[in-house]
């Protein structure tokens, strides 16, 4: 059987994007007689389980292992039997009028062996790579070099993007990307598939670079627009990530450019795989650890403080402390941001009095210290005390300026309260309520707005119509949509419309969870009904894995008494070297629970953080539920000593 159009989205442990992208598929295919293919490169999120049981008529090719994203689509390429191709990415939504657009442009261009549409990202923003031009020996250069940034608009420095190109005029453009490529079935067959050497990226500039020397055109269309929400597939903020692109685009380079010209592409790309990959990692060490930096600094420069006014106006010697002093200082300031950090004190939301108990642990720690260190170590208790009180200023104080320059106001410990906007009709908005209720976020409902169809004036705060004036009148600063009961297309006219100063989420059919993005320089976001799990917390990921190798290490050195005690002695060093190794953790889930795609990931453990007696599917994932919501390390080492002779016994 022919088709129209064959769709084909490769997929990689994202679930829940996947899931929203096929319900908009589904609402743009109108009366083209489409195929869907979903290519699943073993993702271990239950991505196929949920595409077979929810979209039936979906073609599944379920990888036992990741081939990379250009044989994954070339799996299914050789399968379609559609007129045109669609690659489709799985974090991507679709207006109603996307696909039978592109079609009809198709249709009317014969010339044309792809067509792109324009992309926004999850904030509405215009995505520049909707257009690009091929990455030549000069064009790569102003890239890597940051000219192109430089200079968005320019014809010279900016080919990459096409930026001196109107982004709301059709344009005949040389590369698609590869979120969205329509193209006609005719010119994959003359110029062939996607070409496997490249497992991840430069893939589409590749198969762009073909369809053109094949006397194609490729066109850039935005009278139809689609959502990308960029990014959740793959971190781009990684080095792994600046790895595999600048080594795709030698791949390209190699195989497209000859002499000189390759050589000198391939020697700049090298040199910018080391220039990005060292900012990259600079870059994620200063947003990990810029606030741990600020407090330590802070600390420091009062401690210092404090010792010379204390030698000038107390001792009357300037000199009076032994220079190395200044090391002891230091690691006084060292472990008042140790003591911060292991009581939450950088965590998004905290309490004040997690600030206060960590310096008073801090000081109680260093008065130890000070007693039983020789006493040529030992310095004044009186500048000790100065310190506790100064790290006690420190900290509030350049916690007041993180949180005024994120939210222009002073109330540290706590993120600034969601004002939202919930659109949808009454049914579904009642749904996004209870969803907030269970996120213990800190939010306000301003009101429901109403798509026109649904309008209840008992219920609704306003129809659709209205929204906008509403927003600034009313400070809202997240709308929340029930794609239900919307269009994409209005969604998305909205969204430009309103514009990016607040943030955008939608509620997919699978009510289970909330789908957004900040900015186009962020990743895709998911948010589940119980999105604050403290198990997922960073932190306490640490915590649990430092517990995993300190308690394992433990019990390797203690075993000729406690390989005795074991139930079943078996497997008892096999299964303690799988937690040492990170293969497996002491405490996990019960397995038998049907939801475990709703909890966030945790390796396999030797005990269960549930009773074995339950047998009540619901009681069993309720139970999963309330662990990962409220877990601390403590309650780890609870279940650990109460089940100790447990540790050598399969379940």
């Amino acid at each position: 059987m022919s088709f129209d159009l064959s769709i084909i989205i490769v997929n990689y442990n994202v679930r829940h994007f996947l899931q929203q992208t096929l319900e908009s598929v589904e609402r743009a295919k109108q009366h083209l007689r489409t195929e869907v293919w979903v290519v699943d490169n073993n993702s271990a999120d239950h991505s196929v389980e949920m595409v077979r049981r929810s979209f039936p008529n979906v073609h599944v090719i379920a990888n036992k292992d990741n081939p990379g994203f250009s044989k994954a689509n070339n799996q299914a390429i050789e399968k379609a039997n559609g007129k045109y191709i669609l690659l489709l990415n799985p974090d991507t939504v679709l207006q109603e009028d996307t696909l039978t657009t592109c079609f009809q442009f198709m249709e009317e261009h014969p010339e044309a062996g792809a067509v792109g549409a324009k992309m926004l990202d999850g904030s509405g923003q215009f995505l520049p790579e909707s257009k690009r031009g091929f990455p030549s020996p000069w064009v790569s250069f102003c890239k890597a070099t940051g000219l192109s940034v430089l200079f968005p608009n320019s014809k010279r420095f900016n080919q990459y993007h096409l930026g001196y190109l109107d982004e709301n005029k059709t344009h005949e453009i040389d590369v698609l990307c590869g979120a969205f490529m329509f193209m006609r079935k005719e010119a994959l067959d003359q110029v062939g598939h996607l070409d496997e050497t490249f497992f991840m990226y430069g893939e589409d500039i590749d198969l762009s670079y073909r369809i053109k020397k094949g006397g194609f055109k490729i066109y850039y269309l935005p009278s139809t627009q689609l959502i990308h929400f960029k990014g959740e597939s793959t971190k781009k903020a990684s080095l792994n990530y600046v790895k595999v692109f600048y080594q795709a685009m030698i791949i390209f380079a190699k195989k497209h450019f000859a002499g000189k010209g390759a050589g000198f592409l391939v020697a700049l790309l090298n040199i910018a795989i080391i220039g990005r990959a060292t900012l990259s990692l600079f870059k994620r060490f200063m947003q990990q650890l810029f606030p741990q930096i600020l407090d330590y600094v802070f600390i420091l420069f009062g401690i210092v403080l404090s010792k010379e006014l204390w030698e000038q106006y107390y001792f009357n010697d300037p000199d009076y402390f032994h220079p190395r002093i200044f090391i002891n200082l230091g690691f006084y300031a060292l472990v008042y941001v140790i003591s911060l950090w292991t009581h939450g004190a950088y965590r998004a939301q905290y309490k004040i009095g997690q600030i206060i108990r960590a310096i008073g642990v801090a000081v109680l720690i260093l008065l130890a210290i000070y007693a039983l260190v020789n006493i040529e170590y030992r310095f004044s208790r009186a500048l000790l005390l100065l310190s506790s009180i100064w790290a006690l200023v420190a900290a509030f104080t350049s916690r007041l300026l993180r949180q005024y320059v994120s939210y222009k106001d002073f109330r540290i410990g706590q993120n600034i309260k969601k004002r939202i906007f919930i659109v949808g009709g009454k049914e579904e908005a009642n749904h996004v309520e209870e969803l907030l209720k269970k996120s213990l976020s800190e939010h306000e409902i301003i009101g429901i707005i109403a798509p026109q169809q649904f309008f209840d004036p008992s219920f609704h705060l306003t129809e659709w119509k209205n929204i906008e004036a509403l927003v600034e009148l009313e400070k809202v600063n997240e709308i929340i949509f029930c794609i239900k009961d919307l269009e994409w297309t209005d969604v998305i006219h909205l969204m430009n419309t309103i514009g990016q100063d607040i943030e955008y989420k939608m509620v997919g059919d699978d009510k289970m969870s909330v789908l957004g993005s900040k900015s186009k320089n962020t990743s895709g976001e998911l948010y589940t009904i119980h999105f604050q799990f403290s198990i997922a917390n960073r932190q306490e990921v640490i915590k649990k894995r430092a517990l995993d190798i300190l308690l394992s290490t433990l019990f390797i050195l203690t075993s000729f008494i406690l390989f005795w005690a074991q139930a079943s002695k078996k497997q008892y060093f096999k299964r303690l070297l799988a937690v040492l190794s990170g293969q497996k953790s002491f405490v996990s889930y019960h397995p038998k629970d049907d939801r475990l795609d709703e909890l966030p990931t945790i390796k396999p453990g030797l005990i269960w953080a549930v009773k074995r007696a339950y047998t009540d599917k619901e009681i069993i994932h309720r139970a999963n539920l309330l662990y990962a919501k409220n877990y601390t390390v403590w309650k780890d080492v609870e279940l650990i000593f109460r089940n100790i002779t447990r540790l050598g016994k399969d379940d």
